[in-house]
């Protein structure tokens, strides 16, 4: 007999499309071949002139709401919330934030819905996150589950009170069909890159964690040796600015391309020869996955998950923070021509969508037959 029909509701506070969204957009429509029928509530930004996940989430075909939220804290969020619990009392909720953990906990109340927490690797960066993932790491103690993407990330939740025994790790999958060697990629032309340039890329944010300074650092040493390289960067942030300034500084400014947020990640892989993760931490980084299911070649710092995820491959991570020794890893990958198979196969073996969805529907099903409950 199938096993009945599981119907979980994804909460998530959104500043836009970034890693965590990506997870989410990738998981929900794989959730429904593992009787897992998901929503995505989305609470309303107020800072953001348009909500880019809600809008992409429909565009995607996946079921979603907003939830009202028009400061810090709104309680009329949590009155929505409540609302949905009240209309579909067997509904599980699964949250991606401090902001949408909260939420839920205070919509749940001493009903007996679970709830299951994703932590993507959140950092605390400023006094006030520090103080909001302080609360997160609070209710994750109350919750059934809570999920994290890389191993390394369990021991500082143990620290923070969370029993050991609901940390469960996760590891980030991604749609390889999506992601591939032979998606048609963008014509490098239109960014002012000639087509027999070697083009190395980077797709992050542009903020202190993910490391754009350091990253044109390495580039300019090795552009010194590839007068044919580039430098292509997707994603946008608060560093664009000093980083077009520190690229004109060193000389290399008309090699370094700043391409700005990139609707079409799965063409910027395939337009590149050597993908670049110049981080200084992170869990398990997505644009790794991405780039590695493209069968790009790498040159990447050893953060977070990202040595397991290479292990037994012909790829070494180097030490965050060292230009010098990421700029041996980038003419290291060029001197290889052409996608990698191993890297796809890695991707395609261990970090595929189907296999995220399946292991968060066995989970889903383990926190409803527990019907584990943590009273504050």
């Amino acid at each position: 007999m199938d096993a009945p029909e599981l119907r979980v509701l994804h909460v998530r506070s959104s500043a836009g499309l970034y890693g965590a969204e990506y997870v989410i957009l990738g998981l929900l429509p794989a959730l429904p071949a593992h009787g897992v029928r998901a929503t995505l509530a989305c609470l309303d930004n107020p800072y953001l002139a348009e909500q880019a996940l809600p809008a992409r989430a429909r565009a995607s075909g996946i079921d979603c709401v907003r939830l009202p939220c028009h400061g810090r804290f709104d309680f009329a969020a949590v009155h929505a919330l409540r609302g949905l619990l009240a209309h579909d009392p067997d509904l599980l909720l699964h949250v991606h934030d401090y902001k949408s953990a909260l939420y839920a906990w205070l919509a749940r109340g001493r009903r007996r819905n679970p709830i299951l927490a994703t932590a993507h690797g959140q950092f605390s960066s400023t006094p006030s996150l520090h103080l909001y993932h302080r609360l997160e790491r609070s209710l994750m103690r109350r919750f059934d589950r809570v999920c994290v993407v890389a191993d390394d990330m369990r021991a500082p939740l143990a620290r923070a009170g969370v029993d050991p025994a609901r940390i469960v790790t996760v590891e980030n999958g991604i749609d390889t069909n999506r992601f591939a060697p032979d998606v048609a990629p963008l014509p490098r032309r239109a960014f002012g890159i000639a087509d027999g340039a070697l083009v190395f890329g980077a797709a992050m944010r542009l903020t202190e964690q993910k490391n754009p300074l350091q990253l044109v650092d390495a580039f300019a040493r090795v552009a010194a040796a590839q007068p044919h390289a580039v430098l292509a960067i997707a994603g946008d942030g608060a560093l664009r600015d000093a980083l077009r300034a520190h690229a004109d500084a060193l000389g290399v400014g008309a090699r370094v391309h700043l391409l700005g947020a990139c609707p079409a990640p799965e063409r910027f892989y395939t337009m590149i020869d050597v993908f670049v993760l110049a981080s200084l931490y992170e869990g398990l980084p997505l644009a790794l996955l991405e780039a590695m299911a493209a069968g790009r070649r790498l040159a990447v710092t050893r953060v977070g998950q990202v040595g397991d995820v290479l292990a037994g491959l012909d790829v070494t991570p180097v030490a965050a923070g060292d230009p010098d020794a990421l700029a041996a890893a980038m003419l290291a990958a060029a001197a290889h021509a052409g996608p990698s198979a191993p890297l796809r196969r890695r991707v395609e073996e261990r970090y595929s969508v189907r296999r995220m969805a399946r292991d968060y529907a066995r989970l889903y099903r383990d926190a409803r037959s527990t019907g584990e409950r943590v009273v504050a």
